[in-house]
């Protein structure tokens, strides 16, 4: 891994394992509400029929996303992976029986295949970058996605901007997903807030 890619990991597991300390098993410490959250995870739910899927939730955080999944789909098989050691043990922890782990999917190889990958808010974080940042990730998960990936991410398409946060041109993800990954990429803009959700299927 080069010192390029190193360093927005970084950034980011140091920014989350700050927040966590902070706030301890809260949304905030995902940086969300918990309405801002469930809205989150429902959209990206619409990927495709989950029933019985394995479905990888990457960027898992405190695990938030699978109490909802398994009520919506209750057979569904859950796994949980994320930058920082300290959610992903939390998680494991609170949810006994469910496989979280601490990977870094831009330095670390990840050899299992899911059917369906969810990212929510994992390219929320202004960094250097941040949309070759979001390429470089998204092209990890889809590899490991045999039916379908699914994430969110903030368009640049707003009326107002905070510092802090990291802000995606909509046509930049969909080209990047169409050169690269496949030509089966479904876009839905604005359809509540300022949040994009892309789904590419294989």
């Amino acid at each position: 891994m080069t010192k390029t890619e190193a360093e927005p990991t970084a950034s980011l597991r140091d920014h989350y394992q700050a927040r966590f300390l902070a706030h301890g098993d809260h949304e905030l410490a995902t940086q969300m509400s918990r309405a801002g959250q469930r809205f989150r995870f429902e959209k990206l739910f619409e990927v495709g029929d989950l029933t019985n899927a394995r479905v990888l939730d990457l960027g898992c955080g405190l695990g938030d996303m699978y109490p909802l999944l398994r009520e919506r789909f209750p057979h569904v098989v859950y796994e949980g992976i994320d930058l920082v050691p300290e959610m992903a043990a939390h998680a494991a922890a609170k949810y006994p029986g469910i496989r979280f782990r601490a990977i870094d999917v831009l330095s670390e190889a990840v050899t299992d295949r899911f059917d369906y990958v969810l990212m929510s808010v994992v390219f929320n974080n202004a960094l250097p970058d941040a949309t070759e940042f979001l390429e470089r990730v998204v092209e990890r998960a889809f590899a490991l996605a045999g039916k379908g990936l699914a994430f969110n991410f903030l368009s640049t398409y707003v009326n107002f901007r905070d510092a802090e946060m990291a802000y995606h041109d909509p046509a930049r993800v969909f080209d990047f997903c169409i050169r690269r990954l496949s030509r089966k990429v479904v876009v839905q803009h604005h359809y509540e807030r300022c949040d994009v959700a892309m789904f590419v299927y294989p």
